[in-house]
């Protein structure tokens, strides 16, 4: 995946673009701790924290329901994959709103123009599919780059029935957070965009390890914001994802293990593969999760 370095205004248009698709909602909190954010999805069993039109920050199982996985060993083309979701979740007797989750992988880092345009027509097939909550949707969402033909599912997560008593921990879904500061002020064009450790490059241009440390930190920041508004924490996820193509070894064992806590017993995934824009490298995710399976 290597490219020539971007110019300043190359860099100044694809940064504005990503962050116009990716804002990230900071959920509030009300007076008395309420979450004010968090929207309930009646139809789909679960509720989530809203992103932006194409993707939720979040999903967390409502009462009486829980989340469940399914992994493809070969990923499906983003349609195909579609409709054979909506015939799983028909086999196990849930309505397609039950889908709270998508894994998705790119051939390769979509121009903004690319990404636009997905993230238009996956929003157009959404509605189509009555997905939509207020015209955004529910489901959370990771999009990567890795070596496939075309746009691809990885991987899915819906809700079914529980038979999993009142003292289960609860199961959620989140999507990938990147290394934005100010991802909802930036995207309004009032600032702007603050990478993460931006300026932290060697004399050749690539990122040094302080520099990825900072930006690894500040995503499991946001990945904490997020499950507090869920009302989840690290000791109810059963999956950590990190996704990046640098050199990460030095923070597996210094930061992130400990900061995730009991779910570092359970270990982290590290994919090799890109984040969707050229300027952000990072990108995690997380799970809490029972029952997987792979098709």
């Amino acid at each position: 995946m290597n490219r020539l370095p971007l110019s300043r205004r190359e860099w100044l248009a694809e940064s504005c673009a990503l962050l116009s698709l990716s804002v990230l909602s900071i959920p509030r909190m009300a007076s008395d701790g309420a979450l004010e954010d968090v929207v309930a999805n009646p139809r789909g069993g679960y509720r989530f924290l809203p992103g932006v039109p194409f993707l939720s920050l979040g999903a967390v199982a409502a009462d009486g329901f829980e989340v469940v996985r399914t992994t493809l060993r070969r990923p499906r083309p983003l349609s195909a994959g579609l409709q054979e979701i909506e015939r799983q979740l028909e086999k196990a007797g849930r309505p397609i709103q039950a889908l709270c989750g998508l894994e998705l992988r790119s051939p390769r880092v979509p121009t903004p123009q690319e990404f636009g345009a997905m993230n238009a027509a996956y929003v157009e097939r959404f509605d189509r599919m009555g997905l939509l909550i207020d015209g955004k949707s529910p489901v959370a969402r990771t999009n990567v780059a890795f070596p496939v033909p075309e746009l691809s599912i990885h991987g899915y997560s819906y809700t079914v029935r529980s038979a999993a008593g009142g003292g289960a921990p609860p199961t959620f879904i989140l999507s990938a957070v990147p290394e934005v500061r100010n991802l909802r002020s930036a995207a309004a064009g009032a600032e702007r965009p603050d990478f993460v450790a931006s300026g932290d490059t060697t004399a050749a241009g690539t990122f040094t390890l302080d520099g990825l440390r900072k930006k690894t930190d500040f995503v499991l920041t946001a990945l904490e914001e997020s499950m507090r508004a869920l009302g989840v924490q690290w000791s109810d996820a059963t999956g950590v994802q990190f996704y990046t193509l640098e050199d990460a070894h030095p923070l597996i064992g210094s930061l992130i293990l400990p900061r995730i806590g009991a779910a570092a017993r359970l270990g982290v995934q590290w994919h090799h593969a890109h984040p969707p824009g050229t300027i952000n490298i990072v990108e995690m995710d997380a799970r809490g999760i029972r029952v997987e399976t792979m098709l």
